[in-house]
This record gives structure tokens, C-alpha cells and sequence, in this order.
């Protein structure tokens, strides 16, 4: 099965939402890894520090490693259903807080995650549907045991198609 890897925005009466359908070729306990351990979550998106269990705060830090520094992303975890998915909130410096939710099913012989962030304005939806999109790249080749590829060209390449959304 292949799925679009563009996601979509929609805007309704609380806030825009970026959402992305993707299909993995690895099992949903080797994906579930990938999206919630430390070490795999370093590989495709950023350091991760804090609780991970329901109601525990964490710091996702995509730029420098440095805590408080302004590329890094806190939150709260507010559901967690291994290895089905999850719902954090999220907050970025400058930014209100919003909505992640990632979601996991088997399908053939892979899985596909939906990845919904919601909750934000058109504008901010816009930079992160390229930011999801290039960090979702990312997970395919840390799944795929491929080296990854730049963060930054792949944002690049991918932003001008949400920017038009």
C-alpha cells in the first residue's frame, strides 16, 4: 500500500489541523519504538527528555540540545495506549498550545500512522505541515535502517506545497 505523504489542513471554529497519513513497512510494536523511545525519537526528530507516561511533561529539543532553547517543543502527555497511539499537548516558544495525536494501525504488511496536529492557526499550520512532512521522511528512513537525510533540505523541498494550502 502506498499513501500520499502530503498531508492536509483543514480549518474549522477552533483552530486549523495538519493531518498526515502514512504507510510504514515495519511492524506497528517496531514503529510504536520509533515514535516513543528516546534513542529512535533522537533519529528522526529531536531529543527527547522527560515522563513519557499519561500526565507527564516533556521537552522535545529539534535544534541545539540545550533545554529552554527556542527550537524546542514541551508538552504533556494526556493519553497513551500502546501501541495504538497517543495525544500530547504541545507547545512551542511564541506559540499557543495545541494538539498532537498519532495513531496506529496494521495494514498488510506494514502500518500506517495518522499524525494529527490541531489547534493551530492557518499560518502556523502551514510551517508545521512541511515540519511534519519532513520529519515523517525522516522516520521512514530511521525505520528503513537508511541514514537520514538533512531535516533542513527536506523541509525545504516539502514547505512550498503547504504554503499554498
Amino acid at each position: 500500500m502506498t499513501t500520499d505523504p502530503h498531508g492536509t489542513l483543514a480549518t474549522d471554529a477552533e483552530g486549523t489541523t495538519v493531518r498526515f497519513e502514512r504507510w510504514y513497512p515495519t511492524s506497528v510494536d517496531d514503529l510504536w519504538s520509533a515514535l516513543t523511545e528516546r534513542d529512535r525519537v533522537g533519529r528522526w526528530l529531536g531529543a527527547l527528555h522527560g515522563d513519557l507516561r499519561t500526565g507527564g511533561r516533556f521537552e522535545l529539543r529539534m535544534g541545539d540540545d540545550l533545554p529552554g532553547a527556542d527550537q524546542n517543543a514541551t508538552g504533556e502527555v494526556v493519553a497513551c495506549d500502546p501501541p495504538h497511539g497517543f495525544a500530547v499537548s504541545w507547545a512551542f516558544p511564541g506559540e499557543a498550545e495545541t494538539c498532537v495525536r498519532a495513531t496506529l494501525r496494521p495494514d498488510g504488511d506494514g502500518v500506517v500512522l495518522v499524525l494529527v496536529h490541531s489547534g493551530l492557526t492557518l499560518s502556523a499550520a502551514r510551517g508545521y505541515g512541511g515540519g511534519w512532512h519532513a520529519s515523517l521522511d525522516l522516520l521512514d528512513d530511521a525505520v528503513a535502517g537508511r541514514p537520514a537525510r538533512s531535516w533542513q533540505e527536506a523541509f525545504e523541498a516539502a514547505l512550498p506545497a503547504y504554503r499554498e494550502a
